[in-house]
């Protein structure tokens, strides 16, 4: 993959590709380092590789939420009726209940202890991302999908880790977790305010030791429609109460 994004660069680069001058290909292939100085193609492909996997594994958690809405259909007209939030609370709700990554791991650099554990130099450890969504000590019933627990829940650091825990900065957490996010809102608003479909028999059982996580047949969808102006859904209401057109 690699070596055909560096392809990809330098036919950008020799005029032979063309891309939107807003699109990160064009960006990434143009942008020049302090010196003004174009990047090497092989570090413009990986710069590129880290902006394409990201958008991609997005697609797990946006098939997780299709499979939410078939599995909790009461949530489909909670979502298109109700207020701004209970989208933002739907999406939280998929990133905590649903497996995409079971652990990340680490190795210890120096030496230390915490809550009565020894961590000796050189030790792998893995922070169990999966457990921890589902802590009972952490979360109300975890093992209910309930996404009105955001409503008062204060997400910290530590406690909804599906992209790592801790700070961006410093820890390993996942520092495009909140484009992740957005995209997560933009397609389910899309499920449910601009699209009709019918969801045919598959098998949309979700296999724990398989990771990144998925149904068993993916979500297949068919008799996928565009909605009609009349079949629109009612305008959603902000938390102030003031009415807000669907999203597009």
């Amino acid at each position: 993959t690699e070596a055909w994004i560096t392809d990809v660069i330098r036919d950008v680069r020799d005029g032979q590709l063309d891309p939107p001058p807003e699109s990160a290909l064009s960006i990434i292939s143009h942008h020049r380092d302090r010196d003004g100085e174009l990047l090497d193609p092989n570090v413009a492909a990986v710069e590129l590789l880290n902006v394409l996997r990201p958008t991609m594994a997005v697609g797990r958690f946006i098939t997780f939420a299709a499979l939410a809405l078939h599995e909790y259909p009461a949530s489909r007209a909670q979502l298109q009726s109700d207020n701004e939030d209970s989208v933002e609370w739907f999406a939280q709700e998929v990133r905590r209940y649903y497996p995409f990554f079971p652990f990340v791991v680490a190795c210890v650099r120096k030496d230390f202890a915490w809550n009565g554990y020894s961590f000796p130099q050189g030790r792998r450890v893995l922070l169990d991302l999966y457990g921890t969504n589902h802590d009972p000590q952490r979360w109300n019933k975890p093992n209910s999908f309930w996404p009105e627990r955001f409503r008062d829940h204060q997400v910290t650091p530590f406690d909804l880790i599906p992209q790592g825990g801790g700070d961006y900065d410093i820890n390993h957490r996942c520092a495009g977790e909140w484009i992740t996010l957005a995209l997560m809102k933009r397609a389910i608003s899309l499920l449910t305010e601009k699209m009709t479909y019918t969801v045919p028999e598959q098998d949309l059982q979700v296999d724990l030791a398989h990771f990144p996580g998925r149904p068993q047949s993916g979500f297949i969808m068919s008799n996928v429609r565009k909605r009609t102006a009349e079949s629109q859904p009612k305008q959603r209401r902000t938390t102030e109460g003031r009415a807000t057109e669907a999203v597009a």
